[in-house]
């Protein structure tokens, strides 16, 4: 039986949320032992076509990983993308979840990223079921959903956008017609005041690509809950709330410290009061929530004596060209999605330094130590540097990682991209990188270039083979390919 997944299909990419490296970051962190990622067993429901899982079977070979979906033209165009990879370690199975139990065995990480507010209740219920059923003592469990407050603004839209599709049920008209009275609505709005807090809204509507918005806001079904709503539904089935994905995202941020601090006297320890509190202070709209078993004894919070199982990276850079490390003087970090630090602590200026030049590699703790002790000229303090790196990564501004992602940070003689982005290149499609996010390489001549990256050709071999596609002297091209090469290497593409 064909679905809707089967008429339009869902794009599918790598969601570094999803990683298991991010699930096993923060197992650890809250004083958990999860399986090491390398060789652990990975069950994605609602896979589509494996954009997601693919990825992480290409980079852990002795992983295993088992993908399941109800769409069987997105499941075979995923199958084809693991034979010409010729994988060994991942099936992709044509299977309605209702039909899957124990019998599937047991998993260390089991991930559902948009599927939980898009289906009916029975298999919500049977998600968190199966999950129970198959995920390890000390495994961690991924799901995404519509949040509420804020997807009372997300249902505004979707409601309207639904009232003016009447009967309408060809792809491109739903498309089209939602995007006219979204337009109309735009257009309505002053120039000023309340309007902000639907315009982000309007914006996503717009850029989302039509296959996205086709499935999410206009499908049958739209189901936001509560945090602690899903909480009390994940503990029905014998499964607590462990933490956020993106564990920046639970702290108070720009909320004024007083209001925090009546929150927390209010929550009085419960993470899941607390973080409900401050999505109705945010007007949340999503969450990537992660739960493990019921009787998994759970920190407060996560534990600075972890950290050495970790290693650290961060893409803040620094503002100044030459960053002054003496006391006193304040430098200023910025990194993605409006984080950032200022500081005029040695050490934190060292600490910062030393991850935005290894970038995009990971350092290792005693890598970490010994590269801000050179920069300070004092001995290393491994105590000063956790309790940075704990206070960066809870701002946002460092990653953790329980395994480094494979990739360079130089490009080297004779640059390569990995077989998978090689691949995924020649067929005009985004390109996955080593850091488990994509690119989206809508130039010819970007995936020409990556195409080729793979260990056998130098600047000048790569020159020559692009000359043709270019109209530029050869010393631009040169230039502008090495330009490229560092962009590639910056986003984690480059592995050799």
């Amino acid at each position: 039986m064909s679905t809707l997944y089967d008429e339009v299909l869902y794009p599918n990419a790598p969601f570094g949320q999803t990683h298991p490296d991010r699930l096993a970051t923060l197992a650890i962190l809250f004083g958990m032992d999860p399986a090491p990622v390398h060789r652990c067993r990975v069950l994605e429901v609602g896979c589509g076509d494996g954009g997601n899982l693919v990825p992480m079977a290409f980079e852990n070979p002795a992983a295993q990983f088992l993908g399941l979906d109800a769409a069987a033209r997105a499941i075979r165009s995923g199958k084809q993308e693991i034979a010409t990879l010729g994988l060994a370690n991942i099936r992709l199975e044509h299977m309605d979840i209702m039909e899957a139990g124990p019998e599937l065995g047991t998993f260390d990480y089991v991930i559902a990223h948009g599927f939980y507010s898009w289906v009916p209740e029975p298999v919500r219920d049977k998600l968190l079921a199966l999950t129970k059923a198959v995920l390890a003592p000390h495994g961690v469990a991924f799901v995404s959903y519509n949040a509420l407050p804020g997807g009372r603004v997300r249902q505004m839209f979707r409601d309207m956008m639904l009232f003016h599709l009447g009967a309408a049920t060809e792809f491109d008209a739903r498309i089209q017609g939602a995007h006219e009275v979204v337009q109309w609505f735009r257009e309505c709005q002053p120039a000023e005041g309340e309007w902000f807090v639907f315009q982000s809204q309007v914006e996503s509507i717009l850029e989302r690509q039509p296959q996205v918005l086709y499935h999410d806001e206009l499908s049958a079904i739209y189901h936001p809950v509560y945090l602690q709503e899903f909480a009390a539904h994940a503990a029905r089935f014998g499964l607590q709330f462990l933490c956020e994905a993106n564990y920046h995202d639970t702290q108070p941020g720009r909320l004024p410290a007083a209001v925090v601090a009546e929150i927390d006297r209010v929550a009085n320890g419960n993470r899941v009061v607390r973080d409900q509190y401050f999505d109705f202070m945010k007007c949340r709209m999503f969450r990537q929530t992660l739960i493990c078993h019921q009787d998994v004894v759970l920190p407060a919070a996560p534990l600075a004596a972890r950290l050495p199982l970790l290693c650290a990276a961060s893409s803040a850079k620094p503002v100044s060209a030459k960053p002054d490390l003496s006391s006193g003087a304040a430098e200023e970090f910025r990194g993605g999605r409006g984080t950032g630090a200022t500081t005029a602590h040695p050490l934190t200026k060292a600490v910062l330094l030393s991850l935005s030049e290894a970038w995009p590699r990971t350092l290792s703790i005693p890598e970490l130590l010994a590269a801000a002790a050179s920069l300070t000229g004092e001995p290393p303090d491994a105590e000063g540097v956790s309790h940075i790196l704990m206070a960066t990564y809870v701002a946002g501004v460092i990653e953790l990682h329980s395994q480094a992602p494979h990739c360079v940070a130089r490009v080297s003689q004779f640059p390569t991209a990995s077989e998978l982005a090689r691949s995924q290149a020649r067929r005009d499609r985004s390109v996955a990188t080593a850091r488990h996010n994509s690119i989206e390489a809508r130039d010819q001549n970007i995936r020409l270039l990556i195409g080729l990256l793979d260990g056998t050709r130098d600047l000048d071999a790569l020159t020559r083979e692009l000359a043709p596609f270019s109209a530029l002297p050869a010393a631009e091209l040169a230039h502008g390919i090495q330009v490229n090469l560092t962009l590639l290497a910056e986003m984690g593409l480059l592995v050799g």
